[in-house]
Order: structure tokens, then sequence, then C-alpha cells
């Protein structure tokens, strides 16, 4: 064979073997059941020692990991996971995606693909799924950070403005669930919190028409002697109710208005009542502001919602008239009848006394309130060991009282002879007498029982007459 020849064979066989070659390599490129070699999936390269549905479930679970920013409407963010708010990684959908671009198309456009994923140009999206239940189910869990109350239009009394209303909001729940739908998924993601606008019942347009020269109705409370801590809280909490505004048919709500009794807040320690006896609570004295406020609700021919008696009779104000709140708990709730709106004016015109003066139009007839005693309840004389008191030592802790059961009457007379009554109950539970003792005191040597009790509690336990108290050591 002439060298010429030969040399065109050779040629010719490494040409046939260059394409041999170059068929195995793309195989390689493209196997069958897998993505393409090289191609990204979301980031990553699914590798070779794992098929590709068991390598897409194992980064779905480490996904739910990833931090999700929940945004509220005032810049503040909420920390959260995928996992929480149900952003899942859809494997079946990402592997169909996979599958059909290593397998879809002419050999010519696969092998372009294969080309373009050799030299690292390929990154296929991921594909997702929202739990809608889940995500619903963790946002509304965020009503407390997200929810605004409305702060309602008032007038500054002391400097003669009027402070405008604050609009309120609400989580609106289905439009943050599509907000998240349609967010990003990278870690760190931020998802704004949709929100409804809450408007204020009263508003500043409606105080044009308030008259706060004519005055509906007066009441005032004493709290002279009292304690320093008592007289803070009743002159901090009376700052709240200030220039507060009912508009027509509106509802107050004493809680919403003064808000939590916290030592942040501005309000101390001070007695209060709670197991029948005074102890130190914050906010102790606010009761006398909420029944001062009942009382001239009531003398002002408001509608009383929602109000509940003390345990005991307060000094303050006669029996029926008394309101007591606790915070988040125990509320008192009244309603504007009158077509204007009503302006609360509350103050401390001279140390130890409460006045709280409904402003806006006058009463148009008249309000008388009474009450009856329908049953009169005896009290006992509670006596407690306390081992921190040296022995034999005896200290009255709080007077007794009766308890009674009151039937209250409102009637509420208008200029034409029209009359409109109203009854209500309260209970109260009698006042105990209290003493505390040493160890080693002797019952039996406590004043003999005031006029009204009816029997001795020791310890817990109910006893005979002149017993004594438990020793150390006693059975």
């Amino acid at each position: 064979m002439r060298p010429r020849h030969i040399l065109i064979w050779l040629l010719a066989a490494s040409a046939i073997l260059a394409v041999g070659l170059g068929i195995r390599e793309v195989g390689s490129w493209m196997p069958p059941g897998r993505s393409i070699a090289r191609t990204f999936i979301g980031g990553e390269v699914q590798p070779e020692d794992e098929t590709l549905e068991g390598w897409l479930e194992r980064r779905a679970e480490r996904m739910t990991e990833r931090t999700a920013l929940l945004e509220l409407p005032d810049g503040e963010l909420v920390e959260t996971t995928f996992g929480a708010l149900g952003i899942e990684l859809d494997v079946t959908a990402t592997a169909a995606r996979v599958r059909a671009h290593a397998s879809d198309g002419s050999w010519s456009d696969r092998l372009a693909r294969a080309w373009m994923a050799r030299n690292g140009n390929v990154d296929l999206d991921l594909e997702w799924h929202l739990n809608v239940a889940r995500a619903t189910e963790a946002l509304a869990g965020l009503h407390g950070a997200v929810d605004r109350a409305p702060v309602d239009a008032r007038i500054d009394l002391g400097a003669h403005v009027k402070v405008r209303e604050v609009p309120g909001r609400r989580l609106e729940v289905p439009a943050t669930v599509a907000a998240i739908a349609a967010g990003g998924r990278d870690d760190w993601s931020r998802f704004p919190v949709a929100t409804n606008p809450v408007p204020a019942e009263v508003t500043t347009a409606m105080l044009i028409d308030v008259d706060v020269t004519r005055v509906l109705s007066t009441y005032e409370t004493s709290f002279a002697g009292t304690g320093l801590g008592r007289e803070q809280n009743i002159a901090h909490a009376a700052k709240f109710l200030n220039g507060a505004v009912i508009a027509p048919d509106q509802e107050l709500s004493f809680n919403t208005l003064v808000g939590p009794r916290t030592l942040e807040r501005g309000f101390t320690w001070a007695p209060e009542i709670y197991d029948d006896e005074l102890i130190p609570g914050v906010g102790g004295g606010t009761c006398q502001v909420a029944s001062t406020l009942h009382a001239v609700a009531v003398m002002g021919g408001l509608e009383i919602v929602r109000r509940r008696n003390h345990s005991r009779p307060s000094s303050y104000v006669p029996l029926g008239l008394d309101a007591t709140v606790i915070d988040g708990d125990v509320d008192l709730v009244i309603r504007n009848p009158y077509p204007v709106p009503l302006v609360l004016h509350a103050v401390v015109p001279e140390r130890g006394r409460l006045r709280i003066e409904i402003l806006g139009t006058e009463l148009e007839g008249e309000v008388k309130y009474t009450y009856a005693v329908l049953e009169r309840y005896p009290f006992y004389r509670r006596v407690t060991t306390r081992p921190e008191l040296d022995s034999g030592t005896v200290k009255r802790r709080q007077k007794g009282g009766f308890g009674y059961d009151v039937r209250s009457t409102i009637r509420i007379r208008s200029r034409g002879g029209e009359e409109t009554v109203r009854h209500y109950r309260s209970e109260y539970r009698p006042t105990p007498e209290v003493y505390w003792v040493g160890v080693g005191g002797e019952a039996s040597s406590l004043p003999a029982l005031p006029a009204g009790a009816d029997r001795v509690v020791v310890d817990g336990q109910e006893v005979a007459a002149a017993p004594r108290v438990p020793t150390e050591g006693d059975g």
C-alpha cells in the first residue's frame, strides 16, 4: 500500500474513533433516569451516588429550616422558618422538570443543553408548594404582634386642644398567605404582612359638636389618708380617662382606656383585695376610679353594659354603685345613649378627692339611685399563724364587716313625666376580721368577738371558743 493511502486510512480511522468517543462522552452527559451531568438544580449539582428523588427529598427536609422574615407594617421583623409557614420543596414537580430538561426535544437540542450544562451554564429552578392550612395556622398566632386597636380622638381639656384619632390595624390572613405564596424562596426571604385599617370610633370631625360647657353629671369620691401609693394610682388612672370622648351609641371600656396597670406605665404598689384581705399589688386604687366612673355614668343616665361589684363593700361609694376592674379579666363598660358625643373630665381637684364629670349635654329630667339591703350576712374571725412573728405576738390586720345582698334601683324621669326603671343586684361577701399571731400564741387571749361575728377560723380550721394556736412540735 502506498504511503499516501496509508495516511488517508489512518486519518479516517482516527476520525471514526473520535466520533465514537464523542458519542460515548455525550452519553455520559445525558444518562437515563437522572439529570444531565453538571446541571445545577436550585444552585446545587446532583451527586452521582444519589437518586434524583432521594437527593431532592433530603434537600426538602433541609430547606424547611430556612429562615423566613415576616415584615410588619411598621418595619418590625418577625423571624420564623419555611417549615413553620408551610413553604415546602415540591420534590415530584422538581424531578419532573429535571427529567424533561434531560429528555425532551430532538437529539441536537439535548446535545446543546448538555454542552451548556457541561460548561456550568444551566441552573434549573426548584418547584415549590405552599401548605395553606399550615401557613394560616402560623399567621393566626401573629395577631398579638400585628393588631393595633384604634385610638379615639380626644380633647385635652387642660391644654384646650383636640388630639387627633389614630387608626388601628388588623392582620389580613388571606392576603398575607398570598404574599407568602408569591414571595422569594431564598434563605432569609422577607414576606410583607398585609393588614386592614381599623377606623377609630371617635374622629376629630365629631368633636366640632362637643359642648364642654354643658354638664350631664358629676360624681366625687374621697381617698384621703389611704396612702401615697393609692393616691398616685388614682391620679394616674384618671389621666387616661380625662378628655376621652364617647360617640353616640359607642361603648367605652375602662380597661381599654386605662390600659395595663404596670410599673412601666407609671402605676405603683398599693393595697388591693386578695382572698378577702388587703395585700400589696401594682395598681391598687384603680378600682376607685372605675367605681367613680360607674357612679357618674349611672347618675348621667348612661347604659351600663358590663359591671361587677367588689367582693366586699367599698367605703367611698354607696352599696351598688361600686365597680371592680381587673386588667384583662373584669371590665367596666358603659354606652352613650345620647345623640351627641360626650366627654369625660376626670381630675383630682385637691389631694384626696377624685371628681369625674360627663360633659357635652345636659340631663333632661332626673336620675335617682336607691338601694335596699335584702339580706345581711355575719362575718367571722380569721386567725393565721405567722412563723415570722415572735412567739406570743398578736396583730389585728383587718376589721371585719357584714356581707350584703343588695338590690339597686335606677329611676330616670324625663321632663315629660315618663319614667324608666332599672334594677340590678350586688352580692358582697362578709369581710373577715383578721388576726396574725406568732407561733404559740393563744387564740383565746384575743378580744371577744365583735358584734356581727359568728365564728372563729384558725389556720383554715373552724374551731370552738378559746382555741389554742398550734405551737412548734404539735402534731
